[in-house]
């Protein structure tokens, strides 16, 4: 029996990428639960009526409404996938963890905008037994799991500094390569930020110094988002190199090699490509929600791994 499925939130992320995306790949939360063989989508909502619409029409959905609490009493999820802008999280969230159908919520970073809602929806979560995953995409794709056995297996040695260049906001995407560098390398510790770029609002695209526990520095650089988006990471080991590039959908590995040279110089080598796979990576964020709904295990990407990004980003911005 497939889990009943709704989502939140019709924009982009929630259906509208499947159809603007020129790559190939699952790209919404709709395509996912439909191709999904352990989910049915059953019901969407968005305040916009026409979106609704025009999403329950696009993935065959027979329900669709304007009002969450009352989608969720009509359709009786069991499964729910928050798409709705950051502000609106918290609340869709909690209401979500309270339904007596509901047991797994798919939530969109942030989890929140403040910690203590975070940790509120994570409280929550335990209390009621609802299994509780944050769409930090890179987490499910699986061209990052090869890069993350490679970098634990100490293929490339240790790590010595990592750096990156994000765009839109250090809680909105900033959350994104926190939590992205804390999985590949591990905690960090100290963090600084400086809003280089003078942007005002709640969440200005901060510059962010770091240290992680292993020793290692970090330094993620904000760019404007005016002129185009970037989202890189490049992580310099002692016996060689891995760049994140073009948002991730591709790794470059560079292993040591003897220079030109001689006289006991080295280089690095030409670049191993490998696909990050984002293409799959909703696919198999719902697919494994439903095998932890199976199974009774933890999700790739859960509330406390959210929570742990979100500290950091809060961190910097309170510096800054």
């Amino acid at each position: 029996m497939a889990y009943r499925a709704a989502i939140a939130g019709c924009g982009l992320i929630g259906s509208g990428f499947s159809d603007t995306m020129t790559l190939p790949g699952i790209w919404s939360h709709a395509d996912a639960y439909t191709r999904c063989g352990e989910t049915t989508l059953v019901a969407v909502c968005d305040q916009d009526t026409g979106k609704a619409e025009r999403c329950a029409r696009r993935w065959n959905v027979a329900a669709h409404h304007t009002d969450f609490a009352a989608m969720l009493d009509d359709a009786r999820p069991e499964i729910v996938s928050i798409c709705t802008p950051d502000a609106a999280h918290y609340t869709q969230i909690r209401i979500a963890l309270e339904h007596p159908a509901v047991r797994a919520v798919l939530a969109e970073k942030p989890l929140a905008l403040k910690r203590e809602e975070a940790q509120e929806l994570i409280t929550l979560a335990a209390r009621h037994g609802v299994i509780l995953a944050v769409n930090y995409t890179r987490r499910y794709a699986e061209g990052f799991w090869r890069m993350k056995e490679m970098l634990d297996a100490g293929n490339l040695g240790r790590v010595q500094a990592i750096s990156g260049f994000y765009t839109k906001g250090t809680l909105h995407n900033g959350a994104h390569w926190f939590d992205l560098a804390r999985w590949l390398l591990g905690p960090i510790e100290k963090t600084s930020g400086t809003n280089v770029l003078h942007e005002e609002g709640s969440d200005p695209t901060l510059d962010v110094a770091m240290v992680f526990a292993s020793g290692a520095r970090g330094y993620l650089h904000g760019l404007s988002a005016k002129e185009y988006a970037l989202f890189e990471m490049d992580i310099a080991c002692t016996e060689g190199r891995a760049r994140i590039v073009d948002s991730g959908f591709r790794i470059e590995i560079q292993r040591l090699e003897d220079s030109p040279f001689g006289a006991g110089y080295r280089r690095l080598g030409e670049a191993e490509i490998i696909s990050g796979e984002l293409g799959g990576a909703l696919y198999n964020a719902v697919d494994n929600l439903a095998q932890c709904l199976k199974n009774g295990t933890a999700p790739r990407c859960t509330g406390e791994d959210a929570l742990a990004a979100l500290d950091i980003a809060l961190a910097a911005r309170t510096s800054a």
